[in-house]
């Protein structure tokens, strides 16, 4: 099995790049990630070209690839995080230097749409961290926005939630992969897409109907992706719609019901698009617990 290569923590004074691979930035953002970063004693990098907005995005394709690699490839950038999501890190992922980054791994961060970048490097083995991004700093409980300096440090903290009805007791322990649902969906076939055998599947997704993510479940289970997954991390589910006509179903059931039966299932763990987003890492070996007390999500670094 190879090697799982775990990027160097930051130390004081360590640079990290500010980034918009997706959608483009508010300069009241970016400021807002400039002064978290400064408080935290690090330094900001913003990029040569965040600020820029071709239409919805944050610059062409090329201006925003350019801006990743541009991370990749600076001696004095430590860490690359995205200022937002959105949509468009699928145009730029085949652009990036990754054959650099490989030689050169730095923690890259965030969220959502930029789950094609972690699923993208856990193929390599490369660890990254799923965690808010800056456009979220206004609405952050703290213990969110600390999770992600402490994982910087190397003192990544467990998730937890309290007892759900519809959970699955048990213990498992694996490496911890996936993020948004209807990212991962759109992986399948690609490059891209994770291994998902013997790892702890987490999810999250935003502004879909149920049926959508009942038939993107179907997807990934009909591909055979779902097939010796171990355990499931459920953050939220936000904004979920429904039709007229009822589907009948939440979320958490069409998950509990698609996947290997008895296998740990936590539900309303603290990440997705809400005020609790707590940072995870990507590619770690995790210990998820759950019974009749609630469920955690614990790092074995």
């Amino acid at each position: 099995m190879a090697r799982t290569i775990i990027p160097p923590f930051l130390d004081p004074g360590s640079g990290i790049a500010l980034i918009a691979p997706s959608r483009h930035a508010d300069p009241s953002i970016v400021q807002l990630a400039k002064d978290w970063i400064k408080q935290n004693g690090w330094v900001p990098y913003p990029a040569p070209n965040l600020g820029i907005k071709k239409n919805q995005f944050g610059g062409t394709d090329k201006q925003r690839a350019d801006d990743f690699n541009w991370s990749i490839s600076n001696p004095k950038v430590h860490a690359i995080w995205a200022i937002r999501g959105g949509y468009g890190a699928v145009k730029i992922v085949d652009y990036i230097n990754w054959e650099s980054f490989k030689q050169n791994p730095k923690w890259i961060i965030g969220f959502s749409d930029f789950t094609i970048f972690l699923s993208h490097i856990s193929k390599e083995n490369i660890m990254g961290i799923h965690s808010w991004m800056p456009i979220q700093i206004p609405m952050l409980k703290n213990k969110s926005l600390i999770s992600l300096s402490k994982i910087l440090k190397g003192n990544a903290d467990e998730l937890k939630a309290k007892r759900h009805p519809k959970n699955v007791n048990g213990k498992t322990l694996g490496k911890l992969k996936g993020g948004n649902l209807s990212v991962l969906y759109s992986l399948l076939g690609s490059d891209s897409f994770p291994k998902l055998d013997g790892c702890i599947l987490a999810l999250e997704d935003l502004d879909e109907y149920k049926y959508h993510i009942d038939r993107m479940i179907i997807a990934l289970k009909r591909a055979g992706a779902l097939d010796k997954v171990i355990g499931i991390a459920m953050g939220s589910f936000s904004d979920i719609k429904d039709n007229a006509e009822k589907f009948g179903q939440e979320p958490y059931e069409i998950i509990k019901e698609n996947f290997p039966k008895n296998i740990p299932l936590a539900i309303d763990l603290p990440f997705g698009h809400e005020s609790d987003n707590e940072a995870f890492i990507t590619g770690n070996t995790y210990e998820l617990e759950v019974n009749d007390s609630g469920s955690r999500l614990a790092p074995v670094l």
